[in-house]
């Protein structure tokens, strides 16, 4: 979809409408059920509306952070983000963050805290995010080893590995937004979106 097409409806919708495409762009790949998760900055008092609209379907969302000016929402569907949290790799990053309990509820009501401590410029930047969105975990190494430089290449985030695998996955990204987002101008409403 290009900018002028996004643009050009923007323009055109309600507030209501405006949302859903929002989150459809940021989260078109968690809703068509090719990523377990996903974030996205939002004003205050849109996560009970998203919630809403997402009740009944596969994907939950949960305020991570909820300021004064901004909310941080995440996106994510229980099962598909229970099997990634399980894997031996994530898990073992995951512990050395001090997560001991990598159950999906243990593992966001720390991130949560963190998140919070974080906003509140009491405590640096909680890396496991990349991991509780699907980064590979060597990226999410390499991000925090220099600094977020030296990068191969960056979209989703940055890539310090295997750039040919990334490029398949920002693909199939690419695909499920460009799907989530044409259905939102189609009229769809949010839950029709998010596929089981």
């Amino acid at each position: 979809m290009s900018a002028e097409d996004m643009m050009r409806f923007l323009d055109q919708c309600n507030i209501e409408t405006e949302l859903k495409f929002r989150v459809a762009f940021h989260c078109g790949p968690v809703l068509k059920n090719v990523k377990a998760s996903n974030a996205m900055t939002s004003r205050p008092g849109t996560w009970n509306r998203i919630w809403r609209s997402l009740k009944g379907t596969a994907v939950s969302c949960i305020p991570l952070y909820i300021g004064k000016n901004k909310e941080l929402l995440l996106f994510y569907r229980y099962d598909r983000l229970e099997k990634h949290l399980n894997k031996q790799e994530n898990r073992e990053f995951l512990n050395k963050m001090g997560y001991l309990d990598v159950s999906v509820s243990a593992v966001l009501r720390k991130l949560r805290q963190r998140y919070e401590r974080y906003a509140e410029k009491q405590a640096d930047f909680p890396h496991e995010l990349g991991i509780i969105l699907e980064y590979p975990v060597e990226d999410v190494e390499d991000f925090i080893k220099f600094g977020g430089q030296n990068c191969l290449m960056e979209r989703y985030w940055k890539v310090y590995h295997n750039v040919e695998r990334a490029r398949a996955v920002f693909a199939a990204y690419d695909a499920a937004k460009d799907q989530a987002m044409g259905e939102v101008i189609a009229g769809y409403p949010l839950h029709l979106a998010a596929v089981s």
